[in-house]
This record gives structure tokens, C-alpha cells and sequence, in this order.
């Protein structure tokens, strides 16, 4: 279970199966019945009530906004609109990415750095490139698949946790020794070394740098980023998040019968601490503002023209090996914090962020030059979430003649 990001483990049928949206005369009309039709087919299934979305047909538009349902259970919640807000979960990674190109066109530092280099403390990891954990084939466990992470959600849903904490729930030791992997291998404890790097780089908060060089001169008023528990201005903007996820942790034992976070089932998140995601999934934004991020970071505009070659440059999830292009043998590639996948309508970029009650997902339809966010309020279980099909129905929505 992928709890801040399963865009890996997504695949083209996923993509481009689903729904087909009612008849209606406009465009905004197609894209509000596809998003109405998702939430009554999905709603109790994937334990969600309400669902946001924002298409970008392109620089500087048209734009199409839409939302379904309420932001919560019970008669009194109000429905989704524009100021509500969802966590972001692994989307947020192109934060890290951004903030790591950024230093290093400055010169603070180079993505070919080892974490010996800015981490010695770390020797166990201490050839491991900046890089590597980027496109995560650093080979270092998943913090967020652990007994220790699972006792906080649980136990203690408020605590503030630090970088340090969740790099030590997974660092070798007498009494930790978790498998390494070889290849590509998704763990988000490379991004809170990837953060940790780049607040010694740049030499202040990894919260910091986010407002600074993204949040800031990007515009993004309704994005927020804390390494800590949210203040109530930001979560009372918030849709309730629910937890429905009956998966064990990877590592737990193979024949697992009852997952860590069983007590989790069915409680809101709203209020907690997202501490434990950070700089691999811990910001909060609406969908108009991360289609205008990833508008922005796939049109070259975030970063100089090196770094972006860097950030869209992939490994293949199949071997883990660099790849130029994508081909039907080997589908999907995973970038700095973006993956890309060939599928038979032609080539998207995407990312699904999942963490612990939400899901934020972006497409970029390449030939279309069509960006579709979509937000909801749950984590499933990874077979029944069915939120790429909202996606692809808003997409053949526009084309409708």
C-alpha cells in the first residue's frame, strides 16, 4: 500500500477504462455530468462524498471548473466548491523536485551530489545520489510502509514528527534491517532526504524554500506546505478525509491477516498531524492550483532549460535502467517526481497522490495539450480506486462533438 503516492502501480486499462459521461450540449455541461456520475457510481464503494475538478485546455485557456457532493457525511456539510481544499499527497513531490533544480541552478548544489556529500550521518547511504532518490532507485526502504508510522496514525494522530524520525524508522541498525531493493523502487524516504539535502543547500526550512521559490512567485495562494500539524485557517477550508484502506504495510509478514492500521478504518484525518509525509506528500491545495503548477513545471517555465531536461528525463519502473522513450514493452517511466506512460490513445504525464483520507490526481494529455486535476476525500483500498476514471472520462467529455 502506497499511502503518499501510487502513481506507479497505475497501468493504461486503469487510465482508459471507465465512464462515459451523459449527454450535454457544452463542454462544462460533459465535464459536471462526469464528475456527477463518478460520485454516484463511486461514492459508497470508495467511501467518498464529494469530488473537485479543473481542466486547463491549454495556455492561457479556456478553463473548466466543476465539483460534485459535500465535503463531508451528514445533511449539515457543505458542498465542494472552489475554496476547499485537499491534501495533495505525492503530487506534492514536484515541489521537492522543483526546489532541487532550483538550488542547483544557483549552484548550491548537484543532483549527481551524493548523500554522503550532504548527509554523512547516513553512511549506510552515503553513495546514493541526489538523483537516485528522486527517481527512486536509491535501493532505501519505505518509512511510510512501517509498524513505527503506523503506531503514530494510530496512537498519536497530533504528534509532530521531524525528518529525522521517519529516516530513523527505516535506517540499518541492530534492530532495524529492512530489505534494500535493487532497480525502481518506490519510497518516499527519498524525499525527506531529498528535503533534508535541500534545506542544508539552501540554508533554511525545506516549508521555506517551498514558499520562496514555488508558492510564492507561482501564485499559488490557495497551496499550503507545513512540516508540521496545519493551522485551523487552513483545515477548516479542508474536505474531511476518511481512511478506508484495509491493505497491510509492505512490511508486514506475507501472510498478514489484519493490517496495522485497522483502528485507522473509517476516521476522519482531517485534524492530524501531516507531519509524517513532508517533503514526500505534505502539502494541501485545491485543483485549480496544482493544474497551474503542473501547467507551469511541464511547459519549462519553472526551472532553467538543463534542469528541465533533468526533471522529464526517466528510469523505466520495469528495470529500473534509463530510458528515452516509452515503447509497449516498457510503458511507463518515472521522472524526478513525474511519471510518464504510453497507453493506446498515445503518451500522458500523470501522478496520483494518495494519503491516508485523499487522493489528488493530474493528467497531461501531451497531444491534446490538456491538463485535467481531480481531488476526492478517501484512501481505498488500491483495487478499488477507480479515480483515473473521472480523468478519462472528462477527457473524452471535451471531445464530444
Amino acid at each position: 500500500m502506497k499511502r503518499v503516492g501510487c502513481a506507479a502501480v497505475l497501468s493504461a486499462a486503469c487510465l482508459f477504462g471507465g465512464l462515459a459521461s451523459a449527454g450535454e450540449s457544452t463542454q462544462a455541461g460533459r465535464v459536471q455530468a462526469a464528475l456527477d456520475d463518478w460520485l454516484a457510481e463511486r461514492a459508497a464503494i470508495e467511501g467518498v462524498t464529494g469530488i473537485a475538478a479543473y481542466v486547463s485546455l491549454g495556455t492561457p485557456g479556456p478553463n473548466i471548473e466543476a465539483f460534485a457532493g459535500t465535503t463531508g457525511h451528514g445533511e449539515a456539510a457543505p458542498p465542494v466548491d472552489q475554496d476547499t481544499l485537499f491534501a495533495m499527497g505525492s503530487t506534492s513531490k514536484s515541489f521537492a523536485a522543483a526546489v532541487i533544480l532550483l538550488l542547483e541552478a544557483q549552484g548550491a548544489l548537484s543532483i549527481d551530489d551524493t548523500v554522503g556529500t550532504w548527509l554523512p550521518r547516513y553512511a549506510a547511504w552515503k553513495d546514493v545520489t541526489i538523483r537516485q532518490l528522486l527517481d527512486m532507485t536509491s535501493g532505501i526502504p519505505n518509512y511510510s510502509e512501517t509498524e513505527f508510522i503506523s503506531r503514530a496514525w494510530v496512537e498519536a494522530p497530533g504528534r509532530d514528527l521531524t525528518a529525522e524520525e521517519l529516516v530513523a524508522a527505516v535506517y540499518p541498525s541492530a534492530t532495524s534491517q529492512l530489505p534494500a531493493t535493487t532497480g525502481y523502487h518506490y519510497s518516499n524516504t527519498n524525499y525527506i532526504l531529498a528535503g533534508m539535502i535541500a534545506e542544508k543547500a539552501g540554508r533554511k526550512p525545506y516549508a521555506d524554500l517551498v514558499r520562496d521559490l514555488i508558492l510564492e512567485p507561482w501564485g499559488l495562494r490557495s497551496t499550503f506546505f507545513s512540516a508540521g500539524t496545519y493551522p485551523p485557517e487552513v483545515t477548516d477550508r479542508m474536505a474531511h478525509g476518511y481512511f478506508e484502506n484495509t491493505a497491510c504495510a509492505d512490511y508486514q509478514p506475507p501472510d498478514c491477516a489484519e493490517s496495522w492500521n485497522k483502528p485507522l478504518i473509517g476516521r476522519d484525518v482531517r485534524q492530524d498531524s501531516t507531519s509524517w509525509a513532508q517533503a514526500a506528500g505534505g502539502a494541501i491545495s485545491n485543483a485549480r492550483d496544482v493544474t497551474r503548477w503542473m501547467r507551469a513545471v511541464f511547459e519549462g517555465r519553472v526551472v532553467p532549460p538543463k534542469q528541465q531536461a533533468e526533471w522529464l528525463s526517466m528510469i523505466s519502473t520495469r528495470t529500473g535502467e534509463p530510458i528515452q522513450t516509452l515503447t509497449p514493452e516498457d510503458p511507463q517511466g518515472f521522472a524526478l517526481g513525474l511519471v510518464r506512460m504510453l497507453a493506446p490513445d498515445g503518451t500522458f504525464w500523470f501522478y496520483q497522490g494518495m494519503t491516508l483520507g485523499y487522493r489528488t490526481l493530474y493528467v497531461w494529455f501531451e497531444e491534446d495539450d490538456v491538463l485535467i486535476t481531480v481531488q476526492t476525500n478517501s484512501q481505498p483500498n488500491d483495487d478499488v480506486n477507480r479515480l483515473p476514471d473521472v480523468a478519462t472520462a472528462i477527457h473524452a467529455a471535451l471531445k464530444t462533438p
